[in-house]
């Protein structure tokens, strides 16, 4: 209502009764509680008045400036390809674009989706929405790290996009606790029965996972070329990185101990080498024997 009157500047009881199809005794109503919420709603009688917000007011910061809501668009129509079945998600993004003038909107392009599953993608996500919306338990195929399949029974929490993947959190009955689920290792995806919601915030989950990640981390330094140096911030945190006298890079962090360590740090290829632990450099000599092994005739 606000946003119609502040658009028009002069508008009517009926008309507004009539764009929200509801009786003139609520719209008066609406009109009091605006002004209780210290907006100066003002009105002019007789023919041609109507209701108006008082020059003195500024309702800019209330809604999207012209630029702020082309970007917002964009970002909306680059998601489309995710959400398009979701009803909420294109009457949200509907009322924006009746709202704003669409300009500049292909200034901005996002791709969320995943080059190998992008149609399995847009259905998981609108599985997941239903499953969360609907308090329904997800049954699925996942597979872990050590590539080993089992099937999981979750109880939808959230979809999270971090570092450039999409996940599932939730509650595994399978693993009896809360655990995050990377969307490209799903595979046979069901909506299950419906599930009574644990009392639990998203912030207690994540110390949950915070907790689980320092349980199982250990403190590794690594000794990067020069040329490298760069290009750390893209991978480290600034405070974790120090150049040293002969121009190398160290960097000293908490990493999750596990095989999937030895092939990120394998990922930056000669340009990286392990400092400590010392027999995380052990593991790392016998992981690369074994990985040449089929190259060795």
């Amino acid at each position: 209502m606000l946003l119609i009157i502040s658009k028009k500047g002069l508008v009517t009881g009926k008309e507004l009764a009539e764009h929200f199809e509801v009786s003139l005794r609520t719209i008066y109503r609406d009109i009091e509680k605006l002004g209780e919420a210290g907006i100066p709603v003002a009105s002019i009688g007789g023919k041609g008045g109507g209701y108006y917000i008082m020059e003195n007011y500024n309702v800019d910061n209330l809604f999207l400036k012209k630029d702020e809501a082309s970007t917002f668009v964009a970002i909306m129509n680059n998601l489309n390809f995710l959400f398009g079945k979701n009803a909420q998600f294109n009457a949200m993004v509907l009322k924006i674009e009746n709202t704003y003038n669409r300009e500049n909107t292909d200034k901005l392009s996002i791709n969320m989706s995943h080059f190998s599953m992008e149609n399995e993608l847009k259905e998981y996500l609108y599985q997941m929405n239903q499953a969360i919306e609907e308090n329904r338990l997800m049954i699925f195929d996942y597979c872990n790290r050590q590539m080993e399949y089992s099937e999981r029974t979750v109880e939808p929490v959230q979809i999270t996009f971090t570092a450039g993947q999409w996940y599932l959190i939730g509650f595994c009955r399978y693993r009896d606790d809360y655990r995050r689920f990377k969307l490209v290792r799903i595979r046979n995806l069901k909506l299950g029965d419906g599930f009574a919601k644990r009392d639990i915030t998203k912030e207690e989950i994540e110390e949950i996972f915070d907790e689980g990640y320092r349980m199982r981390s250990i403190q590794v330094t690594l000794k990067f070329s020069n040329r490298m140096g760069k290009q750390l911030t893209e991978y480290f945190q600034e405070e974790n990185i120090q150049q040293t006298e002969d121009g190398q890079y160290l960097v000293v962090d908490q990493f999750p101990y596990e095989e999937g360590l030895l092939k990120y740090i394998l990922g930056f290829g000669k340009e990286c080498e392990i400092i400590e632990p010392l027999y995380l450099r052990d593991e790392l000599i016998e992981y690369v024997k074994e990985l040449l092994l089929p190259y060795n005739g």
